[in-house]
């Protein structure tokens, strides 16, 4: 099978092409700067010759949701490069001859809100009211037209992704690592996480199930408290855990509206990926995943 990945430069992207040659499978990178195929989303632009001979299409491109304060203008670039980057896929494969018959999109467990409380989401729960969801919501509908094109299109909300190397997970060691670890706000947030190895493996899993379609959240079948993983990760990086927690205002301060990040939490259940697509987790609880991210 032969695989275009669009931000397949980012921390997600750089292990999956990885994984998906180990496994045999041709893979080549749509990007913006660097890849094999170049393309300018924010212009409709794309070269052509990316789509020749490619079976299925892994889209992961946007600008990073974390990566700078939310200032007006960064939120409508945040929503802007997701839909965009959607809308140059479908003209592309509208217009040009291909053999495209599925497209696995990331999209995240932030179309629920920010934060919703002890509130079970599953795929079918309403989407939330705040800018992260909107923006997600903008993401997913954006790839309705690929889907009029008769293209299997699988769509993955995606919870905190734990990985060596990028993500989350370097961040959240950090403080930790130099005594200055602490609960954010009441601690009692729920944090709904996936080892970066499973979500690989869901990719890859997408791919091969032809039965797989719609949107799947991308979370382990064990979520737990924001003051549970950071005592599970202290423990396993032999550090102590004894400052007062950070106050939610104190972090609003700092980093303005996108401080909910940290602050809020969401209960995310995996049951569709499971018992409909089949899919077996390799990492269920995060004390397992800690032990194969800091052996």
């Amino acid at each position: 099978m032969k695989i275009l990945i669009t931000g397949g430069t980012g921390f997600i992207g750089q292990e999956l092409q990885k994984q998906l040659k180990e496994s045999g499978q041709e893979v080549v990178i749509l990007s913006r700067r660097g890849g094999d195929f170049l393309w300018n989303p924010a212009k409709g632009e794309m070269d052509r010759r990316a789509l020749e001979g490619v079976d299925a299409i892994i889209h992961l491109a946007g600008a990073g949701i974390a990566e700078q304060r939310w200032t007006n203008a960064r939120k409508e670039e945040l929503t802007r490069s997701r839909v965009q980057s959607s809308q140059t896929l479908y003209h592309a494969l509208k217009q040009y001859p291909h053999q495209v018959h599925t497209l696995v999109s990331a999209s995240g467990i932030g179309y629920y809100g920010a934060d919703t409380g002890e509130k079970l989401c599953e795929e079918s729960t309403e989407p939330g009211q705040d800018f992260i969801a909107s923006c997600t919501q903008a993401w997913e509908g954006s790839l309705k037209g690929i889907e009029d094109l008769g293209i299997r299109v699988v769509k993955f909300r995606i919870g905190l992704v734990m990985g060596n190397g990028g993500g989350i997970f370097p961040v959240l060691q950090k403080p930790i690592r130099w005594f200055v670890g602490a609960n954010i706000g009441t601690g009692k947030q729920w944090q709904s996480w996936i080892h970066l190895k499973d979500l690989i493996g869901m990719f890859q899993w997408a791919l091969q199930e032809k039965s797989m379609h719609g949107v799947y959240n991308a979370v382990a079948p064990e979520p737990l408290r924001q003051s549970e993983l950071n005592k599970l990760l202290a423990h396993a990086m032999r550090r102590p855990l004894f400052l007062p927690a950070v106050p939610a205002f104190a972090l609003r301060l700092a980093l303005g509206e996108m401080a909910v990040l940290v602050t809020g939490g969401n209960l995310v259940s995996s049951n569709r990926i499971q018992k409909e697509a089949g899919f077996s987790f390799r990492f269920v609880r995060f004390s397992e995943a800690l032990k194969d991210l800091i052996p």
